[in-house]
């Protein structure tokens, strides 16, 4: 796909996470491998909400812009190391996502792995890993990043303690559609976990190997691409303007199933 085209959707990716209310200020980033040692990510400054192709930025995965729109100021904080050690150490790994979703940021700091109690949770069935670790501060430095880069080299998915999530795909579409589904699996748990408290009842979650054999027999269904062509049409409702972006050749772009092979 032309990098228009992979600008625009990092873009519907980014307006998608906040209507899901899954970011936070105009922190995280998005990040598209376009070659090697060449990545478009989102500039430092715009929030989610209002990202167009103009704020993404072509860089190194060293963190060095090498190109941008004229008109926008090409800031990246140093943040963007996360993105680009983790793209450097995986080169199987095709878009990133990272952002601070509500109810995921409160379920690391339990530093366990959620259960699956629901259909939708099956999807990531040994799919998610944690750091073992204490937040001291920002990611913005290789040594601090490399654990993280280290876990998604094992699993698509990674909680990062006190702070959020990580999740990765072959194409930013997988890559969103993991952090809808993880934020959903970390809100299950809460209220699973609070039902049970206040009702003295003993939950059951979905035993692993059933988890697994739910996610394969829905990995044979279609769902990525129908489910990416209804969000769009639900940002042509929002988000109109965003589609004044749209290249002419994009209508409905080809993704890859969550839970149907690697990450």
């Amino acid at each position: 796909m032309k990098s228009d085209g992979l600008k625009f959707n990092l873009c519907c990716a980014a307006r998608l996470l906040y209507r899901f209310g899954l970011s936070v200020g105009n922190a995280g980033h998005l990040s598209i491998t376009i070659g090697e040692n060449r990545m478009l990510v989102n500039r430092f400054g715009p929030s989610f909400a209002t990202m167009t192709p103009a704020d993404v930025l072509t860089m190194d995965f060293a963190g060095n812009v090498l190109e941008h729109d004229p008109s926008v100021k090409p800031y990246v904080n140093e943040t963007i190391h996360l993105h680009g050690v983790i793209h450097r150490y995986n080169p199987h790994i095709g878009a990133v996502a990272h952002t601070h979703p509500p109810n995921t940021v409160t379920w690391t700091t339990f530093r366990k792995l959620p259960q699956a109690f629901d259909q939708e949770s099956c999807l990531l069935a040994d799919d998610i890993a944690i750091v073992d670790e204490e937040f001291t501060g920002l990611a913005q430095t290789e040594d601090r990043v490399r654990p993280f880069a280290e876990a998604l080299g094992k699993k698509p998915v990674v909680l990062l303690p006190n702070h959020g999530a990580i999740t990765t795909g072959p194409n930013i579409q997988s890559a969103l559609f993991r952090m809808i589904l993880l934020e959903g699996v970390c809100q299950r748990n809460i209220s699973v976990g609070a039902a049970a408290q206040a009702t003295g009842l003993t939950p059951h979650a979905i035993a692993p190997e059933h988890a697994l054999t739910t996610k394969q027999e829905l990995a044979r269904i279609p769902i990525l691409e129908p489910l990416w062509e209804d969000l769009q049409k639900r940002l042509r409702q929002t988000d109109s303007d965003l589609f004044r972006f749209m290249p002419e050749s994009e209508s409905v772009t080809s993704t890859a199933q969550v839970g149907a092979g690697s990450a």
